[in-house]
This record gives structure tokens, C-alpha cells and sequence, in this order.
């Protein structure tokens, strides 16, 4: 019987050679279809591969490459340092850009442990634990850890009916609890979960996008509410593939934010900010569905609606 697996990097290499450190593959049938991927900013999930081995999202793209693929990271993250009783100074970060941005040096988002664990033949959960590390700076010279996140993946297989294409159902997890200062993040446009989509699936290279009213243009989906939206196209020559894009409910009363160049924001810091104090802990979900094949809107809803 088909079942998932869990593998290290297979390409052997000197010592000292990868620039990244090595990924942690998933793979399905022994094919790699999500990998556990690590850069010198950020964790996040690269490749992301529907079942039959088609590639759906891009990792480091020229014109964003902090856009890595399925990621998570967010702007304006504030740590209330305290210097005197009931006094407190602010250091603010950006975990979302690779540089300075607005004067807002750029922390780093650093997997260390994990485990993995399969319920059943056709699901695989895998638990990392994820620091968030401030720049280097006059009295941090290693940065500060202001945060620990916890970050489940869960992959099922769903098989297609009627010897149809298949599909992996993919749900992210984030537990971030603070260290021992007080955070508020937000309010901010960049924050949480990002996707960035393979160019055949960017909508302005033929990505065609729906919801649960059909097919849609892209402008007639930016600034609404809605639970779900899919991108599929013609990926490969001859081979149809999609990505879902699911929400919780009460992400799903925001505005989507979505872009030509292929980039899917799921945000609910865009217009609120979240203070968090030690033993607070803000955690945010995500679900895709990565398919081969084409879907239906009901079809679609149905795996959205799935416990």
C-alpha cells in the first residue's frame, strides 16, 4: 500500500558545501512531494508537489526573494524590553524581509528540532519547534530569541473518486508564544502565511481563479471576504494542477490579498494589532489543497469544510 515517508537530503556533497541546511523530504510512493526547507531568514515549505510529482509553488523568485514558497513571517513585531519598574522600550522587527525595511531590522525565523508521526497510512504530521531570533545589536550579539513557535504540517492523501486524480490535503499550524518580554505584532500588510505560486499558475501568466461562485478575475477577488480561492492552469504540457487556498472563519471575514506576480497573502494582523504577554500564545492555521486535475467549487467546498 501507498504510504507517506520521511527522508533527509539525498544529495551528497562535501562538508561545508550547501549554503541552506539540508531539507527533510516528504515523499509519497518514495516520491519527494513537501520538503522541510531552512534559509538564512526563515523556515517554510519547499517543494510542494501534487501526487503526481507536479511542482505548484516557487522558493526564492527574483522579484521577492523572501517569497519562499509557503512561508511564514510577519512585519512590525514589537518587544517591550523594560529598562526601569513599569517602564518599557520598544524594538521593533521585521520577520517578514530579508533586509531592513522601514528601519526595521530584519530578524530570522530559525527550525530547530522536529518530529513526525503518521496516524494513518495516508496521513503524516510533522511538529517543529521554531525560534524567533532579533538582529544581532548592541547588548543581544547573538540577537534576542523573542519568541518560540510550534509548527505542525499536516499531509493527507485524499484518492480521487472514480479512479480520478488524486490530491494532498495540507494544514499549517503556527503556536508562537512569546520568551520573557511582552510582543505586540501588527498592525501590518505583511504578516502570517504567504504563498507564492509557481509562474504557470501566476494569474498574469494564465492562472485561473475561482471561488465558490466559479471561475474569477482577479480584481473581482481582491479586498473580499471568502473562505477559499483556487489558481490552476496548465502546469507542464498535457497536466492540469491547482492549488486551494483555504481559510479559517474568521480569517475568512478579512479582505483576500492576492497578486498578479503570484503571491497569496492569509493575514489576520492586516488591520488589528495583537499584544501577547508571556503564557499568551497567538496561533494561526492554514489549509491547501494541492491537486492534480481539475476540481469543482462544490468539490472544493467539501474538502474546505473537512475537520
Amino acid at each position: 500500500m501507498t504510504s507517506f515517508g520521511v527522508q533527509g537530503e539525498q544529495v551528497d556533497l562535501p562538508r561545508g558545501a550547501f549554503h541552506k541546511a539540508p531539507r527533510t523530504y516528504v515523499t509519497w510512493g518514495g516520491r519527494p512531494v513537501l520538503g522541510l526547507s531552512q534559509n538564512d531568514h526563515r523556515a517554510y515549505l519547499f517543494p510542494v508537489c501534487t501526487p503526481a510529482g507536479v511542482p505548484v509553488t516557487s522558493e526564492s523568485p527574483t522579484d521577492h526573494p523572501h517569497h519562499n514558497s509557503v512561508w511564514v513571517g510577519a512585519d512590525h513585531v514589537t518587544a517591550l524590553l523594560p529598562f526601569a519598574e513599569d517602564r518599557f522600550e520598544e524594538a521593533t522587527y521585521s520577520f517578514y524581509i530579508n533586509q531592513t525595511f522601514q528601519g526595521r531590522a530584519a530578524g530570522r525565523i530559525v527550525a530547530g528540532s522536529f518530529e513526525h508521526r503518521c496516524p494513518a497510512d495516508d496521513h503524516l504530521q510533522l511538529i517543529q519547534a521554531i525560534d524567533w531570533i532579533g538582529p544581532v545589536e548592541w547588548g543581544a550579539p547573538d540577537g534576542r530569541t523573542i519568541a518560540h513557535e510550534t509548527r505542525t504540517t499536516s499531509i493527507r492523501h485524499l484518492a480521487g473518486e472514480s479512479d480520478g486524480p488524486s490530491a494532498f490535503l495540507i494544514d499549517v499550524t503556527c503556536a508562537l508564544t512569546p520568551t520573557e518580554w511582552s510582543l505586540r505584532i501588527g498592525p501590518t500588510r505583511h504578516a502570517w502565511f504567504g504563498i507564492r505560486l509557481v509562474e504557470p499558475l501566476r494569474p498574469s501568466l494564465g492562472g485561473q481563479l475561482a471561488n465558490l461562485s466559479g471561475p474569477q478575475a482577479i480584481a473581482d477577488i481582491v479586498g473580499q471576504p471568502g473562505s477559499w480561492i483556487q489558481v490552476s492552469a496548465e502546469v507542464v504540457a498535457g497536466h492540469t494542477a491547482g492549488v486551494v487556498v483555504i481559510r479559517d472563519p474568521e480569517t475568512a471575514k478579512m479582505p483576500w490579498s492576492l497578486h498578479e506576480w503570484g503571491t497569496i497573502d492569509v493575514n489576520p494582523l492586516g488591520t488589528v494589532a495583537r499584544d501577547l504577554t508571556t503564557g499568551d500564545t497567538l496561533s494561526c492555521r492554514l489549509r491547501l489543497v494541492v491537486h492534480d486535475g481539475s476540481r469543482t467549487p462544490e468539490q472544493i467546498d467539501q474538502l474546505a469544510r473537512l475537520p
